[in-house]
């Protein structure tokens, strides 16, 4: 069992012997309260904004926001077992199996017939993670996927086109590698080559969430990633050249390329805005095969303990309308979860489609019940493999398969 598991059932069965629930205000307004992993000001005052939009026509609703910010998690597992949670949340797809498994969420269907909200109006992929045994749990807020993100000048200055196979990737990041920058910085991690594995036919978890990762198709594909650090010597990891992370390597020009999300957007603006760059879909195996891509989305979800369940949806539908997601739209900051507002995203940001294609093919970042365990197993294995710890990634990957299957 994870530890994430292990603290949750520990709050839970703690909160059995609770005698009473958060305490209702005497105020004759119905009060909502929002658990929110605020990232930045600028999120901060999207949130507000949508709030007040709300209390506009719901004259007799007062909503809390409760900015969760220094371990969002832990926090709202412990708020949880202390039944102090918030009536409406963010949940990362990642733990959501866990929460739906410990019954701790409220099933939206019946208020989302109710409501008459379409969930085909939203991405598939990102409704698909907070789905379990036919009931839907959260409503997603917002996402993003992963694109290439490239210095223009650089491969201006090498004569090298944007690729688009893993071919062309391979030789661009060994021709852009010089002695003043690598040709790729990336972390070998899930969350950026997951897109490589399944992109080959492979596949993270099997059709019951079981791990399995030591098919034919990912040993092909770990090694092609793998040798881009080990054989080639034209990709990196930014530990390995003094960074935190791959935006810092790229904002330094000390990179051609790197695979990122649209969270580096906001980051190069502050750190390198003169930084002339372009945004492309990821490479694929070879032209006119399939791509993949990972949607790292949050969704809304409900506390089956919330005292004002019909108001708190009605919250939970406005934030995620077409009227609501029209200020995620507006700041540019992730990518609108319905598909009309997708489009529009487009139209005001047109350099950033990639992002929106990507999530027509994209994956959500969630492995069922075998959750963290896997991705840290995944992830040590793969990091064994470029730092040349390890050398056979068969051997990894059944390594990393057994380890993940021990946590559950």
């Amino acid at each position: 069992m994870s530890l994430f598991r292990q603290f949750l059932a520990i709050l839970l069965l703690t909160s059995l012997v609770l005698t009473g629930c958060a305490a209702g205000g005497s105020s004759s307004k119905k009060e909502i309260r929002i658990g929110a992993a605020l990232s930045s000001p600028a999120e901060k005052q999207i949130l507000e904004a949508q709030v007040n939009e709300f209390k506009k026509e719901h004259a007799g609703v007062d909503v809390k926001i409760e900015s969760l910010t220094d371990d969002y998690l832990k926090e709202i597992q412990t708020m949880i077992g202390a039944h102090k949670e918030p009536d409406i949340f963010y949940l990362d797809s990642m733990y959501a199996p866990d929460l739906i498994r410990y019954q701790v969420l409220e099933p939206l269907d019946p208020y989302i017939k109710k409501e008459k909200v379409n969930l085909n109006d939203f991405e598939d992929s990102l409704v698909r993670a907070f789905q379990k045994n036919g009931h839907t749990y959260g409503i997603p807020k917002d996402y993003n996927t992963l694109a290439l993100f490239y210095n223009k000048k650089i491969l201006k200055e090498k004569g090298v086109a944007v690729p688009k196979t893993w071919d062309e990737l391979r030789a661009a990041a060994k021709a852009l590698t010089t002695s003043e920058h690598k040709g790729l910085v990336i972390n070998p991690e899930l969350a950026r080559f997951q897109p490589f594995l399944y992109q080959n036919g492979g596949k993270v978890i099997d059709d019951q969430g079981k791990p399995d990762l030591n098919s034919p198709q990912n040993r092909e594909a770990l090694q092609f990633f793998t040798d881009l650090f080990t054989k080639d010597h034209s990709a990196d990891t930014p530990k390995n050249m003094g960074f935190q992370w791959s935006g810092d390597a790229f904002a330094e020009g000390k990179s051609a390329m790197v695979i990122e999300g649209g969270w580096l957007i906001p980051f190069l603006k502050e750190k390198a805005p003169d930084l002339d760059y372009g945004i492309a879909e990821l490479p694929v195996k070879a032209a006119g095969k399939p791509n993949s891509n990972l949607a790292f989305t949050v969704a809304y979800v409900m506390s089956k303990r919330s005292e004002h369940k019909d108001i708190a949806f009605q919250l939970i539908n406005f934030l995620t309308s077409e009227k609501g997601q029209s200020y995620v739209v507006k700041s540019g900051l992730a990518l609108p979860s319905r598909k009309a507002m997708g489009e529009k995203f487009i139209q005001t940001y047109p350099e950033r489609a990639a992002f929106v294609n990507g999530a027509k093919y994209a994956q959500p970042f969630q492995y069922g019940d075998a959750g963290s365990a896997l991705v840290d197993a995944v992830n040590k294995a793969a990091e064994s493999l470029v730092l040349g710890q390890e050398h056979d990634v068969a051997k990894a990957l059944a390594a990393a398969e057994q380890q993940a299957n021990k946590k559950q």
